[in-house]
């Protein structure tokens, strides 16, 4: 927990400005503490593609397979660029990085999606155009958009849009 935490004040530190100066850039807003034990700046953004596609691949990768991490990893990038925007993951940042965090698996979503956007890991082709990732039974159990689910990994659809 104590990595987690150290990991966690540095990456506010960085994503805050205050890295190069020490000092914040404005003064921060009330702090908000997750699971009782991490306080964060409650202003913090974290729109970088790299976090929040690790972010998903961290969150939804419950497999030691490294092509799961890297189709995750496309499709959270594919859905990135065409939504023209990154959403702000800092709410589940903190949340990845504090409870039962495991560097490791946080290594490994990096590594994908840093693999992923050099191009030294090509997705399958049949996964390629995916930009959203639902469990399969969502896309099952709906009206006829299950055709646009593009592969299914360990019950995981890759589709090209949310449903």
């Amino acid at each position: 927990m104590a990595t987690a935490r150290t990991f966690l004040a540095a990456l506010c530190l960085v994503l805050s400005g205050c890295a190069a100066t020490g000092q914040p850039e404005h003064a921060p807003a009330a702090a908000v503490t997750t699971d009782g034990e991490v306080t964060i700046p409650a202003d913090l953004v974290i729109t970088s593609p790299r976090i929040c596609a690790a972010l998903a691949v961290y969150e939804l990768a419950d497999h030691d397979d490294w092509g799961l991490r890297g189709t995750i990893a496309a499709t959270a990038l594919n859905g990135f660029r065409a939504a023209d925007r990154v959403p702000n993951c800092a709410a589940g940042v903190a949340v990845a990085l504090t409870a039962d965090f495991s560097p490791r698996r946080w290594q490994d979503a990096l590594d994908a999606v840093d693999a992923v956007a050099s191009g030294s890991y090509p997705v399958p082709d049949a996964c390629a155009r995916a930009t959203a990732v639902l469990p399969l039974s969502a896309v099952k159990a709906g009206p006829p958009p299950a055709a646009r689910a593009h592969c299914v990994i360990y019950e995981l659809a890759f589709v090209s849009e949310a449903l």
